[in-house]
C-alpha cells in the first residue's frame, strides 16, 4: 500500500489551505475522522494512543468553543494540536482564526470544504479512506466487466484468458485489466483493478503485449469494476470436470479477503465458443439476482408432468 499523507486528501476533494501548509506531507495512519467535542471540554480519551484520527470541526464545535473564554480555547486548541493529528478540516460553519494561528504554529494542515454538509463530508472522506486502508490482494486473473457485472477471469497459464478477454472486449464489453489483478475488499464488497505497471495492457500468445487504448479506444476501458462473478476455465480432461454440477442448480463460492463470491467452473476444447457461454453466466446470475431460477421452472414442469 502506498503512503497515505494529507496532501492526497487535499487533492482530491480541492480543499482550501487555510494553515499549516508545511505539514502537507503528514502521514495518515489511522482510519477515520475525529469529532473532538470530549477533547475541546479538557477530557483525552486516546491518550495512550501515539497516532491521531483526523480531526472534523464543524457547527456543534464552533457553538461550543463560543462559550469558552479566549485562555481556554486557545489552551484547548494547543493541547489537540500537540498530539501531532495528520490535519483539520472545517466545514463553513467553523470560522475560529484562533484555531488557525496556532495551528500555523504547529504546523497542522487546516482545510476548509465549502459548498458541502458535514454528513455529507463526513461520508466522501471515509469512502475515500476505504481506498487506502481496505484489505488487498493480488490475483492472477484477467478483469472484465459484462452487462454491468465484474467477471475475475481465473486458469491456468495457457488456457485461454487473455484470448478470451479479447473476444469480450469486441462484443463491447469493458475492460479492467489482465495478469495482475488488485482486489481490494470495502464494505464487505471486492473491486479489482489492474496493476499500475500493466494498465490497459494485455498479453496474448503470438502476438505479444497489446496497449487496448491505442488499439480499441478508451471507450472499452475501465479503471475499477466490482467483481461480482468469478469464471474459472479448465481443460476438458481436468479431474475437475468430473466433479462439476451439470445442472448448475447451486453456486459454488470462492472466498477472497474473507469475502464470498460465486463462482461458475466451464471447461474449454476447441469448437467452444467461451466468450459467449461467460455472456450467458452472467445473464443466468443477473436472473437468479432477480429470483429467476432455471432449475426451478424445470421441477415445476416436471411436478407439472407428473400429474
Amino acid at each position: 500500500m502506498t503512503k497515505f499523507i494529507v496532501k492526497d486528501i487535499v487533492d482530491k476533494f480541492g480543499y482550501e489551505v487555510l494553515a499549516g501548509a508545511d505539514g502537507l506531507n503528514r502521514p495518515i495512519k489511522i482510519y477515520g475522522l475525529n469529532r473532538p467535542g470530549l477533547e475541546l471540554a479538557g477530557f483525552d480519551f486516546e491518550k495512550n494512543n501515539s497516532n491521531r484520527r483526523v480531526v472534523l470541526l464543524s457547527n456543534k464545535e464552533q457553538l461550543f468553543v463560543n462559550t469558552l473564554s479566549e485562555t481556554v480555547k486557545r489552551e484547548r486548541y494547543e493541547y489537540i494540536l500537540n498530539e501531532n493529528i495528520p490535519m483539520i478540516i472545517l466545514t463553513e460553519k467553523f470560522t475560529d482564526k484562533l484555531l488557525l494561528e496556532i495551528a500555523e504554529k504547529h504546523s497542522c494542515p487546516v482545510v476548509r470544504a465549502s459548498n458541502i454538509t458535514t454528513s455529507r463530508l463526513y461520508q466522501m472522506v471515509l469512502e475515500f479512506f476505504d481506498e487506502h486502508f481496505a484489505p488487498v490482494t493480488e490475483e492472477h486473473a484477467s478483469l472484465i466487466n459484462v452487462f454491468g457485472k465484474g467477471i475475475l477471469l481465473k486458469g491456468k497459464s495457457g488456457i485461454g484468458k487473455s484470448e478470451m478477454t479479447l473476444e469480450l472486449i469486441k462484443k463491447n464489453h469493458l475492460f479492467v485489466g489482465d495478469d495482475r489483478i488488485i482486489v481490494q475488499q470495502r464494505n464487505n464488497r471486492l473491486y479489482g483493478q489492474s496493476h499500475e505497471m500493466l494498465k490497459n495492457l494485455i498479453e496474448v500468445r503470438g502476438l505479444g503485449i497489446l496497449d487496448l487504448s491505442k488499439i480499441y479506444g478508451l471507450q472499452v476501458l475501465l479503471d475499477e469494476s466490482k467483481i461480482d462473478l468469478v469464471i474459472e476455465l479448465i481443460h476438458l480432461d481436468d479431474e475437475q470436470y468430473k466433479s462439476i454440477d451439470r445442472l448448475g442448480s447451486k453456486y459454488k463460492n470462492i472466498k477472497i479477503l474473507d469475502t464470498k463470491v460465486p463462482i461458475v467452473t466451464i471447461p474449454v476444447t476447441y469448437g467452444r465458443n467461451v466468450s459467449e457461454l461467460v455472456e450467458t453466466a452472467v445473464s443466468k446470475l443477473k436472473l437468479d439476482e432477480a429470483g429467476i431460477s432455471s432449475m426451478q421452472i424445470l421441477q415445476d414442469r416436471f411436478k407439472e408432468y407428473s400429474k
